[in-house]
């Protein structure tokens, strides 16, 4: 602890820290825009702001409100719509007065490419609830893990209470007789309608299936909830079964190929075509989840529906899922109807239920009833019963669902450390490997539990006594013997489950690492943005990408890699390598000498808006705090800036 406290001080007392803040962004936003495309003049600038604090309140509410009009795209990608907007300043009839004046106007879009990961995270996710009227504050409060929340042009959800009872309110889409304020009613509602859009679209599927190697069971599903005749609704899933010669593993699984006649002639028969990984492929939704993973810590994943209009189509049964679950509706309209658990027990599930019938639903009341359309937004904790089908309107319907929290509670933390605390505890503890009583199984267990009589033979027992009786028979002491044995068992049990459970209190720091280690090979490669990527060795920056003492350097995005202590060695892993669909490609750790594990510390523990010098990090030789340098800048987990001429007078390598 005073180790980790002195790097900190060294850190904070050296003029080579470079720091960014909201204050400063405030102050951006308070004045006028300022030139940022120097790189060099943005971090000299952001020098002389030491210790800012990046958590101040005020701050934060002003330019969450500022960013509060921004859609999720063009938090994500600000670039592209501010390349357009400058397109249609030079291509319109603004005056030169106008111009000038918006040229001086704070540009959210250039305020939002700027802020941290963290920021943008939050940013995007208050911008994705934003119609409900809740911060995403009130939201974790209220509603997550707790409650769905609803948001729709018919009714925005902000209730549900413990008798289900839905409180709503109407969206502000009032119609008004002043034709400015009609005209501005249908501005809301088009951009309302239009906030989801630039992730994916019809189209976008109809390219992916034509022009990609699509595999059934792989790449998607193609399933209809339909009559069976007789023995009612049942989901049928009509993909082509893949080769399984190859034996249960799947990577010799010979998946089937999803020709696109066969997939759309299902569609046009009414079944719904379910992408399984659409970030594969499209950079969109590989940034929108990659952002909400910063935002909620967890793997988040993604599924799209497509299903046909003209006719009530279905393409799943009734069923709840191990997921805390976003619904954006991307185009077209779905009515959903959503029911509570149907037990404690099954309130936030470890799995997915099965499909439950028409005939098991009958008589169960949806909480929620409502025809979902472009723009709206239901969310669903795990549990919750759901099902939904379109609408006769020839319009087919399109969502994403967002997914996150699977696999990912606190049974399944202490199902990491358990095992790992037992081993170590049997290790070091002689009672733990002490055999069982001989014959405890002739008084132990169900057949022979006696807990709840025990106490009744003793008090006839001294009922017996009082009334002059003789002593307490045969039977009577085979009872209170076997009480006794199994008061004896069970105290030395929970000894030694205490023993157990104190060496797991001392895991619960390691047990975070292995945590964070199936995080990292649970999550996305990270998406970078122009900027952070112009600092990767991916763009060689200054120098030709060449670690100097005096090269400031950082973790190229937050929660990118993890540091741990494994058999003596400083090993870190990182999620640079993975795949866009789900463990595709094994992690690959980097590891280090022992004496390397506090300048690797402090290289990961230092991210954006910070940046730390070469020649502060704690080492003993300069040269092996170059090399370790160069070696995560390299690897690409570390992003790099040479603000000062390269002091060349140390070479390495």
């Amino acid at each position: 602890k005073k180790k980790r406290k002195k790097e900190k001080k060294q850190s904070s007392d050296s003029d080579n820290i470079v720091q960014q803040s909201e204050e400063e962004i405030k102050e951006k936003y308070d004045t006028v825009q300022e030139d940022t495309n120097t790189k060099e003049e943005k971090v000299g600038e952001d020098r002389d702001h030491v210790d800012a604090n990046d958590d101040d309140d005020d701050d934060s509410e002003i330019l969450d409100q500022f960013l509060s009009n921004l859609t999720p795209a063009e938090i994500l990608f600000p670039e592209t719509f501010e390349s357009k907007d400058n397109e249609m300043d030079r291509d319109g009839d603004s005056d030169e007065e106008g111009l000038a004046e918006k040229q001086h106007q704070p540009n959210p879009l250039e305020i939002i490419a700027n802020v941290t990961t963290e920021k943008r995270a939050n940013v995007l996710f208050n911008a994705i609830i934003a119609p409900s009227g809740l911060s995403s504050k009130s939201f974790y409060e209220h509603y997550w893990e707790k409650k769905p929340l609803l948001i729709s042009q018919n009714k925005n959800i902000a209730e549900l209470d413990n008798s289900g009872t839905v409180y709503g309110q109407d969206l502000d889409f009032d119609d008004d007789d002043d034709n400015n304020n009609n005209n501005e009613v249908t501005s809301s509602r088009e951009t309302y309608q239009h906030r989801f859009d630039g992730f994916l679209s019809k189209k976008d599927i109809e390219t992916l299936v034509s022009d990609f190697p699509m595999k059934y069971g792989k790449d998607l599903n193609v399933t209809n909830y339909c009559d069976m005749g007789g023995s009612g609704k049942r989901r049928v899933t009509l993909d082509q079964l893949p080769d399984l010669s190859g034996g249960e593993n799947e990577e010799k699984v010979e998946f089937i190929d999803a020709e696109s006649n066969d997939v759309w002639s299902n569609f046009n028969d009414g079944c719904t075509v379910r992408l399984l990984c659409p970030q594969k492929h499209n950079d969109r939704v590989h940034s929108l989840l990659s952002n909400l993973e910063h935002e909620f810590g967890c793997m988040v994943g993604s599924n799209a529906y497509l299903t046909p209009g003209g006719a009530l189509n279905q393409g799943f049964a009734p069923h709840y899922d191990d997921i805390e679950a976003f619904i954006l509706q991307l185009e077209g309209y779905k009515h959903w109807r959503v029911y509570p658990p149907m037990s404690k027990g099954e309130s936030l599930p470890r799995e997915s239920s099965r499909d439950f019938t028409d005939e098991e639903m009958k008589d169960i009341d949806p909480v929620i009833d409502v025809i979902l359309g472009p723009g709206d937004l239901l969310y669903m904790p795990r549990g919750w019963i759901h099902q939904a089908n379109t609408c006769k309107s020839n319009h087919h319907s399109l969502h994403l669902t967002v997914s996150a929290m699977q696999n990912w509670s606190w049974v399944d933390f202490l199902e990491t450390i358990i095992p790992e605390a037992l081993y170590a505890a049997s290790a070091s503890s002689t009672s733990l490997r002490a055999g069982l009583p001989r014959n405890f199984l002739s008084y132990m267990g169900t057949m022979h539990d006696v807990t709840d009589t025990g106490s009744d033979i003793l008090k006839n027992l001294e009922a017996n006594k009082k009334d002059g009786e003789e002593s307490e028979t045969k039977e009577d002491r085979r009872q209170k013997r076997m009480r006794d044995q199994q008061e004896a068992f069970k105290a030395e049990a929970k000894k030694k489950i205490a023993r157990v459970c104190k060496e797991a209190v001392s895991m619960i720091t390691s047990g975070c690492d292995q945590i964070a280690k199936r995080f990292l090979s649970d999550r996305l490669p990270p998406a970078l943005t122009p900027n952070e990527a112009a600092f990767t060795s991916d763009n060689r920056a200054e120098s030709g990408g060449k670690i100097f003492p005096n090269t400031l350097v950082r973790l190229a995005k937050p929660g990118l890699a993890r540091l741990v202590i494994e058999d003596d060695k400083a090993v870190i892993y990182h999620s640079l390598d993975n795949s866009r669909v789900y463990h595709e490609q094994p992690l690959s750790p980097l590891e280090f000498e022992i004496d390397d594990a506090p300048a690797l510390e402090m290289l990961l523990t230092t991210t954006e808006p910070h940046w730390i010098c070469v020649q502060d990090l704690i080492h003993g030789d300069i040269e092996d705090k170059m090399e370790i340098s160069q070696a995560l800048y390299d690897e690409g987990i570390l992003a790099m800036f040479q603000s000062d001429i390269p002091d060349r007078s140390i070479q390495t390598g």
